[in-house]
């Protein structure tokens, strides 16, 4: 039996601040079309940046390809960084740049 064809999704997270990222970060990615419907999420530990991600999702749930977007966190015992706004997938890998949102 074949298995069924997966929608796969590459990318990296990061941020431009020159620190390092504590012990015990962790880093939530989620894949939403454009309604902002989850069809994907993974949360990686995160010993530095950037952090690759890879999700999957069946083709049948996404009704457009090309209007897939990114939403992305980073947790640490110092803070959060995350996405202000959501991220166009691109072909190959997106790169996801994370700003801080807490102090």
């Amino acid at each position: 039996m074949a298995s069924a064809p997966v929608l796969t999704v590459h990318g990296t997270v990061f941020f431009r601040e020159r620190i390092a990222v504590p012990p015990g970060a962790v880093a939530t990615i989620k894949l939403t079309d454009a309604d902002g419907e989850v069809l994907a999420a993974t949360a990686i530990e995160a010993p530095g940046v950037p952090v690759e991600f890879t999700l999957h999702v069946d083709p049948e749930f996404v009704a457009d390809p090309d209007a897939l977007l990114i939403w992305a966190a980073l947790r640490t015992e110092s803070g959060v960084w995350g996405t202000t706004e959501l991220v166009a997938v691109t072909s190959g890998s997106t790169e996801v740049l994370l700003t801080k949102i807490d102090d």
